[in-house]
């Protein structure tokens, strides 16, 4: 029996959730099989970097969307790794500023490779899907950010207890 895939739209995040790791761990099972030292979960935050140069952490969050402890933490991985570097904003000692260390602009170049074989391996993967999965992601993304999960079932839970 698979709970998760019996309850459907109740485990609809969970599956989500379930499918976006095993994606992640298998791409990190890649980077480190070819000797890199680099997890897959880093790469919108590297990408971002090469393309941005240098953010906060809040333009970081802002841009890809993420939760500002989550950047945090990647943030901070990526540090460990030597891979981003922090410098206090000239214009707010509060905030600090990231941007890519050598040894990031190196890592980049070196899963330039590897990044052209997943995108075109996802090209193919989801071809095999029956409908575009990137079309209807962005179809329900589009439509919670007009109206959220929480408001949907706040509405809901109003209207049953109306009833």
């Amino acid at each position: 029996m698979n709970l998760v895939n019996e309850l459907e739209e109740l485990a609809l995040a969970t599956r989500l959730k379930r499918l976006s790791e095993r994606l992640s761990q298998d791409i990190s099972r890649i980077y480190k099989e070819s000797g890199l030292d680099f997890e897959a979960r880093w790469f919108l935050i590297l990408e971002l970097l090469v393309r941005q140069k240098q953010l906060s952490v809040t333009e970081i969050s802002e841009s890809l969307q993420l939760t500002h402890p989550a950047v945090v933490q990647f943030i901070d991985q990526l540090l460990a790794q030597g891979l981003v570097k922090t410098s206090p904003d000239s214009r707010d000692k509060r905030r600090r500023l990231i941007s890519l260390s050598a040894a990031g602009r190196q890592m980049h170049r070196k899963i330039g490779p590897i990044l052209d074989v997943i995108r075109e391996e996802n090209r193919k993967w989801l071809e095999e899907a029956s409908s575009s999965l990137l079309a209807v992601l962005g179809e329900l993304e589009k439509s919670l950010d007009e109206k959220s999960m929480y408001k949907r079932v706040k509405i809901g839970l109003l209207e049953q207890s109306d009833q």
